[in-house]
């Protein structure tokens, strides 16, 4: 038997705690584009829609009109420009602000993957959101401030007595460098090993090695040495975890080093400028454009000019749509009068007309034994004068018993009765 068909929806956010973020494509922006775009999903999940479709009709208005339904947040549009740069736009819905990034360089995950000896993922690494870490930014610049409280307020805030530590499997690191004011963005995946242990009692707290060419289990054991594990474990990378941590030795109490593992992908952001509102309105900094207080002035006035102009230009459509609407139904019903005028009524037509027409027609009245008294069904509505030569159906006459001279061979349709010829009795 074929298995039913499962409906898979798109839009489905998994969790419905926190903020949410929708990243789709504005326009065409190429195979890597769309593969970094893939990349980005990745990296915030669980808390944005994975498989989300972005069609080309779509305008940020839909995607601002559905994230209400949705709980989304943030938006993130990339794009590319025409001379080849891909932009990146992060908006916080549905009242801005929106800051307009330039992407100067990227790297996929999968190229980032494809150079690493050893790739330390896991299934539940991706089942909660990653850990936002934000280094030197200048909280006393305000368009510095404005970032870290986007980027904050676009991932879940964590409470630090009572996070659980086994719920925090990735980290998204942000680093401003102020000599070449670009923003770099990092993802990682984070792992914990145990200090101060044998390389071999490593081996045995993972899984179980071969021993059968030593005699003794101390020959394993003292066969290895103390190290810091090629530079990772040093003292700058050791915690004392608060709480049992999964993986073998990661014990309450006990010193354990963080690991960090590059997932992917790689950004190097350029802050372009700011708006207030979703993607329109004024222009709260500007990296390359420097305006003095006047200029802004007019600036700001020209924009409320044009909000002005657009609000009313929209009551005008409104009245329009309205007016059009009512002429549409007086049409309508103009038109229903007159075919009422032209159409002739049910009660009107009787069998005495048939009885006429066929006198017309022939020159002598119809025998009463030829005339079949059937009943009529419902005329058609759409009979008259300009159609007579629509057909009309009418039910199947009863087998006449009487016996006459003449008999039709088959029926004619005369006006709507059916006569017959009988054929010479025997």
């Amino acid at each position: 038997m074929k298995q039913r068909r499962k409906k898979k929806r798109t839009h489905v956010v998994e969790d419905e705690e926190g903020p949410h973020t929708f990243v789709v494509n504005k326009g065409k922006i190429g195979k890597s584009g769309l593969s970094l775009m893939l990349d980005v999903r990745k990296c915030l999940e669980p808390l944005t829609a994975r498989n989300l479709k972005a069609r080309k009709y779509n305008k940020i208005k839909d995607y601002i009109h559905v994230s209400s339904q949705f709980g989304v947040s943030h938006l993130l549009l990339m794009s590319k420009s025409m001379l080849g740069y891909m932009n990146l736009r992060v908006c916080k819905v549905p009242r801005g602000p929106t800051l307009s990034f330039r992407i100067s360089s990227f790297l996929l995950l999968k190229d980032l993957v494809s150079s690493l000896k050893r790739v330390k993922t896991h299934q539940q690494s991706h089942e909660s959101a990653p850990l936002l870490i934000m280094n030197g930014f200048d909280e006393s610049l305000p368009h510095h401030k404005l970032i870290t409280t986007t980027f904050q307020n676009m991932l879940p805030a964590v409470n630090v007595k009572t996070v659980k530590l086994n719920s925090i499997k990735r980290c998204l690191l942000l680093n401003y460098t102020a000599d070449t004011d670009t923003i770099e963005l990092r993802h990682y995946n984070i792992a914990a090993t145990p200090v101060g242990v044998n390389k071999a009692v490593k081996k045995l707290l993972k899984k179980v090695p071969d021993l059968s060419r030593y005699s003794d289990i101390s020959e394993f054991l003292t066969n290895g040495y103390f190290s810091e594990s090629d530079g990772e474990d040093g003292p700058e990378n050791q915690v004392e975890l608060p709480q049992n941590l999964s993986g073998k030795g990661n014990m309450k109490s006990n010193r354990s080093a963080v690991r960090l593992t590059e997932l992917g992908p790689r950004l190097t952001l350029k802050l372009v400028k700011i708006q207030e509102g979703v993607g329109e309105g004024e222009v709260l900094y500007h990296s390359h454009v420097k305006k003095t207080a006047e200029e802004k002035k007019k600036l700001r006035v020209k924009i409320e000019k044009q909000k002005v102009l657009k609000e009313k230009r929209k009551k005008e459509q409104a009245k329009n749509v309205e007016r059009k609407k009512k002429e549409r139904e007086q049409e309508t019903s103009k038109k229903r009068k007159r075919e009422r005028a032209v159409r002739p009524e049910k009660d009107e037509y009787s069998d005495d007309d048939d009885v006429q027409y066929y006198k017309d027609e022939i020159g002598e009245m119809p025998d009463a034994e030829l005339l079949l008294r059937t009943k009529r069904t419902k005329r058609s509505e759409n009979f008259s004068k300009d159609n007579p030569k629509k057909k009309v159906k009418f039910a199947e006459p009863e087998p006449s018993t009487s016996k006459t001279k003449m008999e039709h061979s088959k029926s004619t349709n005369v006006k709507g009765i059916a006569f017959r010829r009988k054929k010479k009795s025997a």
